[in-house]
Protein backbone atom coordinates (compact mmCIF):
# COMPACT_ATOMS: atom_id res chain seq x y z
CA UNK A 1 0.00 0.00 0.00
CA UNK A 2 1.21 3.45 -0.55
CA UNK A 3 2.74 5.58 1.69
CA UNK A 4 0.07 8.57 3.09
CA UNK A 5 0.99 11.98 2.42
CA UNK A 6 -0.77 15.18 4.34
CA UNK A 7 -1.73 16.79 0.49
CA UNK A 8 -3.02 14.77 -2.16
CA UNK A 9 -3.99 14.95 -5.91
CA UNK A 10 -7.16 13.81 -7.32
CA UNK A 11 -8.12 10.24 -8.98
CA UNK A 12 -10.59 7.94 -9.10
CA UNK A 13 -11.99 3.94 -8.44
CA UNK A 14 -14.59 2.27 -7.66
CA UNK A 15 -15.76 0.40 -4.44
CA UNK A 16 -18.44 -1.13 -3.00
CA UNK A 17 -19.50 -2.67 -0.04
CA UNK A 18 -22.28 -3.79 1.83
CA UNK A 19 -25.06 -3.78 4.58
CA UNK A 20 -23.78 -4.25 8.09
CA UNK A 21 -26.05 -3.94 11.02
CA UNK A 22 -24.40 -6.21 12.91
CA UNK A 23 -21.36 -3.45 13.52
CA UNK A 24 -23.67 -0.62 15.01
CA UNK A 25 -24.05 -1.63 18.27
CA UNK A 26 -20.32 -2.15 18.38
CA UNK A 27 -20.23 -5.72 18.27
CA UNK A 28 -20.20 -7.29 14.87
CA UNK A 29 -22.43 -9.87 13.92
CA UNK A 30 -20.80 -13.02 11.78
CA UNK A 31 -22.64 -11.39 8.63
CA UNK A 32 -20.99 -7.63 10.01
CA UNK A 33 -17.48 -9.66 9.97
CA UNK A 34 -18.07 -10.80 6.52
CA UNK A 35 -19.19 -7.44 5.30
CA UNK A 36 -15.87 -5.57 6.98
CA UNK A 37 -13.36 -8.35 5.15
CA UNK A 38 -15.36 -7.05 1.88
CA UNK A 39 -14.75 -3.37 2.98
CA UNK A 40 -11.06 -4.13 3.68
CA UNK A 41 -10.69 -5.88 0.27
CA UNK A 42 -12.13 -2.99 -1.63
CA UNK A 43 -10.54 0.15 0.74
CA UNK A 44 -7.98 -1.41 2.02
CA UNK A 45 -8.18 -2.01 6.41
CA UNK A 46 -6.53 1.42 6.98
CA UNK A 47 -6.97 2.90 3.44
CA UNK A 48 -10.00 5.37 3.14
CA UNK A 49 -9.64 8.25 0.64
CA UNK A 50 -5.42 7.61 0.47
CA UNK A 51 -6.52 3.73 -0.20
CA UNK A 52 -8.79 4.83 -2.89
CA UNK A 53 -6.70 7.22 -4.22
CA UNK A 54 -3.06 5.76 -4.13
CA UNK A 55 -3.88 2.47 -4.41
CA UNK A 56 -3.81 -0.40 -7.60
CA UNK A 57 -6.65 -2.49 -6.18
CA UNK A 58 -6.99 -1.13 -2.34
CA UNK A 59 -5.90 -4.45 -1.13
CA UNK A 60 -3.13 -4.39 1.64
CA UNK A 61 -0.48 -6.05 -0.25
CA UNK A 62 1.70 -8.96 2.00
CA UNK A 63 4.42 -8.38 3.38
CA UNK A 64 7.26 -8.70 1.07
CA UNK A 65 11.00 -9.99 1.66
CA UNK A 66 13.38 -7.58 2.25
CA UNK A 67 14.10 -4.58 4.53
CA UNK A 68 10.52 -3.68 6.85
CA UNK A 69 10.14 -0.18 6.42
CA UNK A 70 9.38 0.77 9.65
CA UNK A 71 12.95 -0.28 10.34
CA UNK A 72 14.14 3.42 9.55
CA UNK A 73 11.23 4.81 11.55
CA UNK A 74 12.40 3.37 14.22
CA UNK A 75 15.49 4.38 14.30
CA UNK A 76 13.79 7.90 13.70
CA UNK A 77 11.99 7.44 16.83
CA UNK A 78 15.31 6.24 19.00
CA UNK A 79 16.37 9.53 17.96
CA UNK A 80 13.34 11.89 18.17
CA UNK A 81 10.83 10.54 20.17
CA UNK A 82 8.27 12.90 19.52
CA UNK A 83 8.56 13.25 15.96
CA UNK A 84 4.95 13.14 14.69
CA UNK A 85 5.90 12.31 11.37
CA UNK A 86 7.77 9.11 12.10
CA UNK A 87 5.13 8.06 14.44
CA UNK A 88 1.96 8.62 12.32
CA UNK A 89 4.22 6.66 8.94
CA UNK A 90 4.74 3.70 11.77
CA UNK A 91 0.99 3.77 13.16
CA UNK A 92 -0.01 3.43 8.96
CA UNK A 93 2.36 0.78 8.55
CA UNK A 94 0.26 -1.25 11.65
CA UNK A 95 -2.65 -0.40 10.37
CA UNK A 96 -2.21 -1.55 6.36
CA UNK A 97 -0.52 -4.75 7.92
CA UNK A 98 -3.96 -5.04 10.31
CA UNK A 99 -2.46 -4.55 13.22
CA UNK A 100 -5.19 -3.24 15.16
CA UNK A 101 -3.75 -2.72 18.77
CA UNK A 102 -0.47 -1.51 17.65
CA UNK A 103 -1.78 0.88 15.19
CA UNK A 104 -3.80 2.83 18.00
CA UNK A 105 -0.87 2.67 20.53
CA UNK A 106 0.85 5.00 17.78
CA UNK A 107 -1.48 6.98 17.27
CA UNK A 108 -2.56 7.62 20.86
CA UNK A 109 1.18 8.49 21.05
CA UNK A 110 0.55 10.96 18.19
CA UNK A 111 -2.44 12.70 19.93
CA UNK A 112 -0.57 13.00 23.01
CA UNK A 113 1.86 15.12 21.45
CA UNK A 114 -1.01 16.80 19.09
CA UNK A 115 -4.17 16.60 20.48
CA UNK A 116 -5.89 17.88 17.26
CA UNK A 117 -3.95 16.08 14.79
CA UNK A 118 -6.78 15.26 12.44
CA UNK A 119 -5.03 12.71 10.49
CA UNK A 120 -4.41 10.57 14.13
CA UNK A 121 -7.96 11.07 14.91
CA UNK A 122 -9.30 9.97 11.32
CA UNK A 123 -7.16 6.51 11.31
CA UNK A 124 -8.56 5.81 14.99
CA UNK A 125 -11.64 5.77 13.36
CA UNK A 126 -10.78 3.27 10.73
CA UNK A 127 -9.18 1.10 13.34
CA UNK A 128 -12.38 1.17 15.27
CA UNK A 129 -13.94 0.21 12.16
CA UNK A 130 -12.01 -2.41 11.50
CA UNK A 131 -12.84 -3.87 14.86
CA UNK A 132 -16.96 -3.57 13.58
CA UNK A 133 -16.91 -0.25 15.61
CA UNK A 134 -18.63 1.64 13.10
CA UNK A 135 -20.64 4.39 15.66
CA UNK A 136 -17.68 5.02 17.08
CA UNK A 137 -15.54 5.33 14.16
CA UNK A 138 -18.30 7.91 12.71
CA UNK A 139 -17.93 9.69 16.26
CA UNK A 140 -13.45 10.06 15.24
CA UNK A 141 -14.57 11.46 11.68
CA UNK A 142 -16.65 13.99 13.37
CA UNK A 143 -14.07 14.86 15.86
CA UNK A 144 -11.92 15.41 13.24
CA UNK A 145 -14.21 17.39 11.30
CA UNK A 146 -14.91 19.36 13.58
CA UNK A 147 -11.39 20.49 13.95
CA UNK A 148 -11.10 20.64 9.85
CA UNK A 149 -14.14 20.73 8.25
CA UNK A 150 -12.54 20.21 5.06
CA UNK A 151 -10.27 17.39 6.12
CA UNK A 152 -11.10 15.75 3.11
CA UNK A 153 -9.67 11.38 4.17
CA UNK A 154 -12.41 12.07 7.17
CA UNK A 155 -15.15 13.60 4.69
CA UNK A 156 -14.35 10.34 2.07
CA UNK A 157 -14.45 7.72 5.27
CA UNK A 158 -17.79 9.40 6.77
CA UNK A 159 -19.15 9.19 3.78
CA UNK A 160 -18.31 5.96 3.10
CA UNK A 161 -19.60 4.68 6.40
CA UNK A 162 -22.57 6.31 6.19
CA UNK A 163 -23.53 5.19 3.04
CA UNK A 164 -22.19 1.91 2.70
CA UNK A 165 -22.33 0.07 6.22
CA UNK A 166 -25.01 2.64 7.71
CA UNK A 167 -27.07 3.09 4.66
CA UNK A 168 -27.77 6.70 5.76
CA UNK A 169 -28.29 8.07 2.78
CA UNK A 170 -29.33 11.93 3.18
CA UNK A 171 -26.33 12.02 5.72
CA UNK A 172 -24.03 10.36 3.22
CA UNK A 173 -25.55 12.51 0.25
CA UNK A 174 -24.61 15.83 2.60
CA UNK A 175 -20.87 14.19 3.51
CA UNK A 176 -20.21 13.49 -0.08
CA UNK A 177 -21.76 16.92 -1.58
CA UNK A 178 -18.93 18.78 1.26
CA UNK A 179 -16.01 16.03 -0.24
CA UNK A 180 -16.73 17.10 -3.33
CA UNK A 181 -16.43 20.95 -2.79
CA UNK A 182 -13.03 20.27 -0.31
CA UNK A 183 -11.63 18.78 -3.33
CA UNK A 184 -12.85 21.12 -5.91
CA UNK A 185 -16.26 20.32 -8.17
CA UNK A 186 -14.38 19.94 -11.38
CA UNK A 187 -11.68 17.26 -9.85
CA UNK A 188 -12.29 13.45 -11.37
CA UNK A 189 -12.59 13.18 -6.97
CA UNK A 190 -15.79 15.27 -6.94
CA UNK A 191 -17.23 13.18 -10.19
CA UNK A 192 -16.75 9.98 -8.30
CA UNK A 193 -18.84 11.87 -5.17
CA UNK A 194 -21.26 12.85 -7.77
CA UNK A 195 -21.64 9.28 -8.68
CA UNK A 196 -21.81 8.04 -5.16
CA UNK A 197 -24.82 10.08 -4.86
CA UNK A 198 -26.62 9.16 -7.26
CA UNK A 199 -26.38 6.18 -6.08
CA UNK A 200 -27.44 7.03 -2.59
CA UNK A 201 -30.89 8.73 -4.42
CA UNK A 202 -31.39 5.43 -6.28
CA UNK A 203 -31.04 3.62 -2.98
CA UNK A 204 -33.63 5.97 -1.23
CA UNK A 205 -36.17 5.86 -4.12
CA UNK A 206 -35.73 2.09 -4.61
CA UNK A 207 -36.58 2.05 -0.53
CA UNK A 208 -39.65 0.18 0.48
CA UNK A 209 -42.77 2.71 2.13
CA UNK A 210 -42.02 1.51 5.19
CA UNK A 211 -38.56 1.87 5.18
CA UNK A 212 -39.09 5.46 3.59
CA UNK A 213 -41.50 6.03 6.61
CA UNK A 214 -39.04 4.43 9.67
CA UNK A 215 -36.03 5.89 7.97
CA UNK A 216 -34.38 2.55 7.84
CA UNK A 217 -33.23 0.98 4.52
CA UNK A 218 -34.61 -1.25 2.68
Amino acid sequence: MAKRKKQVEPSTRVSARRNVPGMLAGRPTVGGVIALMAIALVIGISGGYLAFRLGGSGVPEPEQAGPDPATPLRARLLQNPQDVEALLALAHIHLDRQRLDDAESVYRQVLALQPENVEAITHMGTVLLGRGQAIAALREYDAALAIQPDYIHALWDKATLLQQVMQDYPAAIRTWEAFAKAVGPDSQDAKTAQRFIGEARQAMRNASPIDKASGRPS
